[in-house]
C-alpha cells in the first residue's frame, strides 16, 4: 500500500424491514410471554420476539403516543388523560400536549403545548400518534382520536398532521399549510375515518403505523389488519411490518417507534497494520452521535476513483468498534457507515459540505440523513 486516505461517515437508510427492533406499549395489560407483562405505562422494546421495559413513566399514566429520539434515551410521549406525572411536571399535562423526558437530567417537561401551538388542538382533541421527521430537530407529526377541525382543514383519525417549530418553549410551533403530512383518505383504497391510527413512525418515505380495531386496507374483506400488526405503507402498497409475538388481536400497540435515525460517526476513524491475517488492517472508530445506530458497515473504494465505494463487511463483529479487513490491491479508502436493520445513515461530507453518495449495493436500500442531536 503506497498511500491510504481513511474516511469516518454516517449512514443510509434502507427500506423498511421486518426485525427492525421496535419500541411499544399496549392499551391495557397484557402477558405477550411466560413471565412478561406489558403495561400501559411503561415502554417496551420488542426484538426478534423478546420484550424488555426501558422506560418507566411516574405515577402510571396511560401512554398512548411515543416517539424514540435520536439523542441517547430521550423520549416524546403523550399521555390518555390529564396527569403530571407524579409531579415531575409543574401543572398536568393535558392528552393534547406531548412530553419530552431528558434522559441525562433525568426529568420530562412539556415539548408540544396543544392547546397555545398556532393553530391549535381543539379541547378534548387527544393526540395519540407522535413522530419527528428529520431528526430531534424536524417537523413534529401528530395524529388525532377524532375527526379535529383546525384552521378551517378537518383532519380524520387516521390522517398524521405536521407542525414546525418556530419559537422557544412548549407553544413555538405553527402547523404547516402543506397538511396533512399523511393522507390517511389517499392511502390505496384509504384508512376508514372508523379506525384510529394510534402509532406511527417514519423511516425514509415509508411510514410505519399501528389501528385501533381490525380493518381493511384494501377491497372489502380481502386485507384485514388486525391490532397486534404493525403496518407499512410505502406510497403505493400497505404491507405487514412486523405481527407483535404474543400480542393479542384484542389489544392495540398503542405506542410505536422505531430504534432511530442511525446518525453519522465523527470524524476519528483509526487504521492500522495487523498481522492477522497477514497483511490486513484494522480500523476502529467511535460509535454514532445518534442513539438509532445499531451496527455499522465498512466500504472500500479506489483513492483517485472518487465514490467508487462498495461494502466490505456490513457488521461490526462482537459490537466492539473495531474490524480487521483484508485490503484489495492499489491505493485505497475506507469510510465507516452507521446502520440499522432498516437504514444506513451519512456517508460523511464531502467539499462544500455535501453528503457523499451511498454506494452500489449498499448495506441497506435506504438513506436516512438528519442532524446529530
Amino acid at each position: 500500500m503506497r498511500s491510504l486516505l481513511w474516511l469516518l461517515v454516517a449512514l443510509v437508510l434502507g427500506p423498511a424491514q421486518a426485525g427492525t427492533p421496535l419500541y411499544t406499549c399496549p392499551d391495557a395489560p397484557l402477558d405477550p410471554t411466560v413471565g412478561t407483562t406489558l403495561v400501559p405505562w411503561t415502554i417496551a422494546r420488542y426484538e426478534g420476539g423478546v420484550y424488555t421495559d426501558v422506560l418507566t413513566v411516574p405515577c402510571r399514566p396511560h401512554v398512548d403516543a411515543l416517539h424514540k429520539m435520536d439523542r441517547q434515551g430521550d423520549w416524546l410521549l403523550s399521555v390518555e388523560s390529564a396527569s403530571d406525572l407524579a409531579g415531575s411536571l409543574a401543572a398536568p399535562a393535558e392528552p393534547r400536549d406531548v412530553i419530552h423526558y431528558d434522559a441525562a437530567a433525568a426529568t420530562y417537561s412539556l415539548f408540544f403545548c396543544g392547546g397555545s401551538v398556532g393553530g391549535a388542538v381543539p379541547a378534548g382533541v387527544n393526540v395519540d400518534a407522535i413522530l419527528l421527521d428529520g431528526g430531534d430537530g424536524g417537523d413534529l407529526w401528530v395524529s388525532f382520536d377524532v375527526p379535529a377541525t383546525i384552521a378551517a382543514a378537518t383532519y380524520e383519525p387516521g390522517d398524521l398532521v405536521a407542525y414546525r417549530r418556530t419559537g422557544p418553549g412548549c407553544d413555538g410551533w405553527t402547523i404547516l399549510e402543506t397538511n396533512p403530512a399523511f393522507d390517511a383518505s389517499a392511502a390505496g383504497t384509504g384508512i376508514p375515518v372508523s379506525s384510529n391510527v394510534v402509532g406511527a413512525d417514519k423511516i425514509g418515505g415509508t411510514i410505519l403505523v399501528t389501528l385501533d380495531v381490525p380493518t381493511d386496507l384494501g377491497p372489502p374483506g380481502t386485507i384485514t389488519h388486525t391490532g397486534n400488526r404493525v403496518l407499512s405503507w410505502d406510497g403505493a402498497v400497505w404491507s405487514v411490518w412486523e405481527s407483535l409475538a404474543g400480542w393479542t388481536i384484542a389489544n392495540a400497540v398503542e405506542g410505536l417507534s422505531w430504534v432511530g435515525n442511525p446518525g453519522r460517526i465523527p470524524a476519528t476513524l483509526v487504521v492500522g497494520k495487523s498481522t492477522s491475517p497477514p497483511g490486513s488492517l484494522t480500523l476502529a472508530w467511535t460509535p454514532s452521535c445518534s442513539g438509532g445506530a445499531t451496527d455499522y458497515g465498512i466500504y472500500e473504494g479506489a483513492l483517485g476513483s472518487w465514490y467508487s465505494h462498495v461494502p466490505v463487511v456490513c457488521t461490526d463483529s462482537g459490537g466492539d468498534l473495531t474490524e480487521s479487513i483484508v485490503p484489495a490491491a492499489g491505493n485505497r479508502y475506507y469510510l465507516v457507515v452507521p446502520r440499522n436493520p432498516a437504514a444506513e445513515g451519512s456517508y460523511g461530507a464531502r467539499s462544500g459540505a455535501l453528503e457523499r453518495p451511498p454506494a452500489a449495493g449498499a448495506c441497506a436500500a435506504t438513506q436516512v440523513i438528519s442532524s446529530c442531536p
